[in-house]
């Protein structure tokens, strides 16, 4: 099955555009300025990575970048749906009335990770810039999930 570039890019999109507003919605709700300042890091870096997957759209607009076979791609889908921030609006939805630090920290790591398994689970099946650029993301929240382990008490 193919995976066309228009459909890798919406979902990763959809899952950094939901990181950020559950990280801003985060830091409206803790009191710790410490916490406020570590989400609001963390959202500034999902505006990043939106811009690093548009650019990835505008090089592969309607190619087709991603060929598995029937296994990977029930895999990848799978992942793609138990994303927890899969939902239009799931970010700032899981944020909302969380005031309790550790518990956005939790939720947050589990964003990332979840993160890390999808855009690894394409790495393979992408090439040249595509995998460059997916491969730096991956990195970055790697970096990010170590960051927020380290504040989880």
């Amino acid at each position: 099955m193919y995976y066309s570039g228009n459909e890798i890019v919406e979902i990763s999109i959809s899952i950094e555009e939901n990181g950020y507003a559950f990280y801003t919605e985060a830091a409206k709700n803790v009191e710790e300025q410490e916490m406020k300042n570590l989400f609001l890091d963390l959202a500034s870096k999902e505006i990043s990575h939106i811009g690093a997957f548009q650019k990835i759209g505008e090089v592969f607009k309607d190619q087709y970048i991603i060929d598995a076979p029937e296994d990977a791609e029930l895999y990848i889908q799978n992942l793609a749906d138990k994303h927890i921030f899969k939902n239009k609006n799931a970010g700032i939805e899981k944020a909302k009335g969380l005031k309790n630090a550790d518990e956005i920290l939790r939720i947050a790591l589990q964003f990332e990770l979840e993160s890390i398994d999808f855009y690894s689970s394409m790495l393979d099946r992408v090439s040249g810039n595509a995998k460059r650029i997916i491969q730096n993301i991956i990195e970055e929240e790697k970096e990010h999930a170590s960051e927020i382990r380290s504040h989880i008490r």
